[in-house]
């Protein structure tokens, strides 16, 4: 008998897939013995963010970090001297800005140190030095710093932001003596151009302070009202276009604070004796209180809109009774600005 086998083969095909790296290019900047690339995450910069600014207050700081990766060429030592600048500057000031709300600009400068004293300019920018051999690929960063300038009261709240170029030059040469910059003699020095973005924020910012006392001097006891006035008493600084509320709160007297401007001045002999006053925002006696804890609420406050200098306010006030015992009598009034 003859009996039909049926042989089932079962192949299995691995197919093999390489993944790998594309090589790095290095001829991009620089054509002399050192070169660096512009691919990947090399040679880029991260955004200078100030975060929120004060320009009432201290300069902001702030850095980037500056990625590098070049090689040497082969078969012997090579130094390159990679230079940073950063532009374009603008023509009137040595400064850079970030654009903000209606065409408010924020002025900062660049430095290649962390303590702000060596500034960023053509004539001396940002820089370090390489050296390599035998195809060596080096690999790094450097830090470039950031300060805004003082005295900007002026800025208007809001966002402010810059879009700028890097310049990376690369001057190499054959062995380990740098090259002294990063202009080259002849076309082996080369300048590639990157973006980066600066950023900042500014928010509403008030100070205030006080010229001195509200001094009535001294006064007849007597049931005459006595009326009284400070000049320029109090000053307001606020950012520009800020508006601002100013409400004033007499100490608490019987464990109560009187919100329409009406306190007490005490005696240092005792608490028996007390002179009861007004706080007026005028001469015509306007009540100047502190009725309400924002700029909304507070409505018998004093109102004003900072434009980066600082505002006087001038403070009355009416005693209605001073037939007290004789001493000297006074309190103090907290100064409280809703913006």
């Amino acid at each position: 008998m003859l009996r039909l086998q049926r042989y089932y083969i079962l192949l299995i095909v691995l197919v093999i897939f390489f993944l790998t790296k594309p090589a790095t290019t290095f001829a991009d900047i620089g054509s002399g013995p050192i070169s660096c690339t512009r691919s990947g995450s090399a040679n880029n910069i991260n955004s200078l963010n100030f975060g929120v600014v004060d320009p009432l207050s201290s300069p902001a700081t702030t850095s980037a970090t500056l990625n590098y990766e070049c090689k040497g060429s082969e078969g012997h030592d090579s130094t390159a001297r990679i230079c940073y600048t950063f532009g374009p500057l603008n023509s009137n000031h040595p400064y850079y800005e970030l654009l903000g709300p209606s065409n408010s600009l924020l002025a900062f400068n660049l430095f290649s140190d962390p303590n702000f004293t060596q500034p960023i300019t053509d004539d001396e920018p940002l820089q370090l030095v390489l050296t390599g051999s035998n195809s060596t690929t080096m690999t790094g960063s450097i830090t470039v710093y950031a300060q805004t300038v003082a005295g900007q009261p002026q800025l208007i709240p809001g966002n402010y932001t810059l879009q700028n170029q890097v310049f990376m030059t690369v001057n190499s040469t054959e062995g380990r003596s740098a090259p002294a910059n990063c202009i080259a003699v002849d076309s082996s020095a080369s300048t590639y151009e990157f973006p980066y973005n600066s950023k900042a924020s500014v928010n509403a910012h008030c100070a205030v302070t006080t010229t001195g006392a509200l001094d009535l001097g001294r006064v007849t006891a007597t049931t005459t009202p006595i009326l009284g006035s400070a000049s320029n008493l109090i000053n307001v600084t606020c950012t520009n276009e800020t508006s601002y509320n100013i409400g004033l709160a007499p100490s608490m007297y019987n464990g109560v604070v009187n919100n329409n401007g009406v306190g007490v001045l005490r005696g240092t002999r005792d608490n028996v004796d007390v002179v009861r006053y007004q706080l007026q925002s005028n001469g015509g006696g306007a009540v100047w209180g502190n009725n309400g804890n924002t700029y909304a609420t507070l409505t018998n406050g004093v109102i004003g809109q900072g434009n980066g200098a600082a505002q006087s306010h001038t403070v009355y006030v009416t005693v209605p009774n001073t037939d007290v015992k004789p001493d000297s009598y006074s309190d103090i009034v907290t100064i409280n600005v809703n913006y």
